[in-house]
């Protein structure tokens, strides 16, 4: 049995129901939220029905619907509508981008994906961002697929909105010298290690939800996966035809998911590469086999096992972020493991800068022209207008890094301690909070290998000078 026949499968498959386990409550018990069942009970049923469809979100649905057996059963009567009701809450902002990566998985797109597929798949996408009258309606969309985007908004996309956040505000605060920054930074540590996250505006979470859900579909398309891969697509072209659907800095913001979720990755496969080397005591038997069966090399073939393993999406990360055991990590690991495909590119390299200058090269030769690109030739002005709800237009972290001039380029050129502040999620209150204004430009002169990069491949400074 492969690695990828042995994962635990899918959040939902489409039938079942995140919130129908019957509740296990006496009938005067108060839930955790202090929801008091008693009090629920006695309510009319269209109360009650009203109560569940005005929740404002997916964890407050859960508790009610947990509160009692009466509304459980409620719940049930009305399930599609309530869910519906509250996913169109809990999604603004960032509906089209759940859609996708629902939409785009193995199920729904088809167990072979081909290339022309993907294009397909992707210009859909395209519509959909379009505007409002492309965009899809939860109300059309099918009631198991409704209930598998409510399963994994609540399991996969909340948790580890929670555990970026934590860790991309850790990672800035620390980095403010000011005394302001350091009794930020020491909240921050405390609220890692009791597992809770900073306060984030919606416009903060809906930026944060975006890249989340489009890191998602991007391994549904090109990573390791239940379904078949026929074709492939090299850095650039994957650069073009997936990055390329977002503005610069909403591509920026996936990599920096990306630069997290490696980063976490890393310090599972320092904890387990011990255990898992063919050199470990547990292989012992294996008779001077020099790879025994269940062991990995992960120092020789790092990248490899890296890429392989993050492509299977982000339903198995957050299970394996969830393992305090070490033993179960090992053991849990050695099932999760899994090599490159090498058919499509890993997302590193399609948001490297040689899939950037690469993609520039093969577009010179075709017809059409890249608005954005085309808005960096001409050095167009790149201003800050706010944070909007949701958030369409450039984060103040953004126009701070370029100085106010339109770039269309991002990831690798950019320097990874700025990345790893997730410096395109904050609003302007954040970074006025913390007087770190000014930290972003400065890191320039932190990189000056990346700023001759930028001038040798595009003949402008990133600072603006």
């Amino acid at each position: 049995m492969t690695a990828l026949e042995a994962h635990d499968g899918d959040v939902s498959d489409g039938t079942g129901d995140v919130f129908d386990s019957p509740p296990d409550l006496d009938n005067n018990a108060t839930n955790h939220h202090g929801i008091s069942s008693f009090s629920l009970e006695n309510l009319p049923a269209e109360l009650r029905d009203q109560l569940l469809l005005s929740a404002p979100d997916l964890p407050t649905l859960r508790s009610l619907i947990h509160a009692s057996p009466v509304m459980h059963a409620q719940y049930r009567t009305n399930r599609d509508r309530i869910l519906r009701a509250c996913l169109d809450r809990e999604l603004d902002g960032f509906l089209v981008d759940a859609y996708a990566c629902l939409m785009s998985r193995v199920c729904a797109l088809g167990s072979v994906r081909t290339d022309d597929t993907i294009t397909g798949f992707l210009e859909a996408y395209r519509r959909w961002m379009s505007g409002p009258g492309q965009r899809p309606d939860l109300h059309s969309v099918d009631p198991g697929y409704v209930r598998w985007l409510a399963a994994f908004h609540l399991s996969v996309a909340r948790p580890l909105a929670r555990r970026y956040s934590t860790w991309a505000v850790a990672n800035l605060v620390q980095a403010v010298p000011s005394s302001v920054g350091q009794e930020v930074a020491g909240e921050m540590t405390t609220a890692a290690r009791d597992q809770n996250v900073p306060t984030l505006s919606r416009s903060e979470e809906i930026r944060i939800y975006r890249a989340l859900y489009r890191y998602e579909t991007y391994h549904h398309l090109f990573g390791r996966n239940q379904g078949k891969r026929r074709g492939g697509f090299r850095h650039h072209e994957i650069n073009e035809i997936f990055f390329c659907l977002f503005d610069p800095w909403e591509a920026e913001a996936v990599g920096c998911i990306d630069l997290f979720v490696r980063h976490r990755y890393q310090a599972i496969f320092d904890q387990v590469k011990g255990d898992l080397h063919h050199t470990n005591p547990r292989f012992q038997l294996a008779n001077g086999i020099s790879n025994p069966e269940g062991s990995f090399d992960l120092d020789g073939e790092h990248d490899d096992y890296m890429d392989g393993t993050i492509s299977r999406g982000l339903k198995m990360t957050v299970r394996l972020l969830a393992i305090d055991d070490h033993e179960t990590l090992v053991a849990k690991m050695q099932r999760c493991l899994t090599h490159h495909h090498g058919l499509d590119a890993p997302m590193r390299r399609a948001l490297g800068s040689v899939a950037q200058s690469d993609r520039r090269d093969a577009s010179s030769t075709s017809t059409s022209i890249n608005p954005r690109d085309e808005a960096e030739r001409r050095k167009d002005p790149l201003e800050f207008a706010g944070d909007a709800i949701p958030p369409d237009g450039p984060p103040l972290g953004w126009v701070l890094l370029w100085s106010g001039t339109y770039a269309n380029i991002y990831g690798e050129y950019v320097p990874e301690t700025v990345r790893k502040w997730g410096y395109v999620m904050w609003d302007e209150r954040r970074w006025a909070e913390l007087g770190a204004r000014d930290l972003i430009a400065k890191q320039w002169e932190t990189a000056p290998d990346l700023v001759q990069e930028i001038e040798i491949d595009y003949d402008w400074h990133p600072s603006g000078v």
